[in-house]
């Protein structure tokens, strides 16, 4: 069941919360938590409650695209989970993150519970993790895991940059770029038509 198949009044009436889930492919260890206690089964699958241990970074959200950038932090982390950080680059960049909503029920109605899923799980963000990193002074031990979506690369040239040497790669024999470094701070005037 998706959220359009949720009756407006289930969602308009003033009982309904939601939660976070996320799905994180690790390569040795893949995890499913979610920002609750205890564990949990939405959509089939099941999560682990973190409580409060894990903070996620808002997500600018538009309509029909991915949030760019989330970054997932443990800011009261623990000696031994700071070991577990060190050089897991390769557990780590790559893999695949999801992060999902959950609409639940917030009151008891026709003998169901408090707490009560309403709908599937809905997918707010996917991309790819990077940069694990870890920070530790004499007052605090913080893990930063920085993840990044689809749209995070919205400047970056998708076939290459506009030179020579990429337009040969894609269209072998064109030269409509070979005299692009000669225009380089070079003045143009364009002469008005008649």
């Amino acid at each position: 069941m998706s959220i359009h198949d949720i009756p407006d009044e289930v969602l308009r009436n003033g009982v309904t919360g939601c939660t976070i889930l996320c799905q994180m492919d690790f390569k040795t260890n893949p995890k499913n938590w979610w920002l609750g206690y205890g564990p949990l089964t939405a959509g089939g699958v099941e999560y682990q409650g973190t409580g409060d241990v894990i903070q996620i970074s808002a997500m600018e959200l538009t309509y029909g695209l991915s949030a760019g950038m989330v970054r997932f932090t443990i800011p009261n982390a623990s000696p031994e989970m700071i070991a577990l950080c060190d050089d897991q680059g390769a557990e780590v960049n790559g893999r695949r993150v999801q992060v999902l909503y959950q609409l639940f029920a917030t009151d008891e109605r026709d003998g169901e519970h408090r707490g009560r899923m309403i709908g599937d799980p809905m997918s707010v963000f996917v991309g790819r993790m990077k940069d694990m990193t870890s920070t530790s002074s004499a007052d605090a031990r913080t893990i930063e895991l920085e993840c990044y979506g689809r749209m995070s690369q919205q400047g970056k040239p998708p076939y290459g940059r506009w030179t020579h040497t990429d337009q040969q790669r894609r269209y072998p024999g064109d030269t409509g770029l070979e005299l692009l470094p000669t225009l380089k701070e070079k003045a143009i005037t364009w002469i008005p038509g008649s």
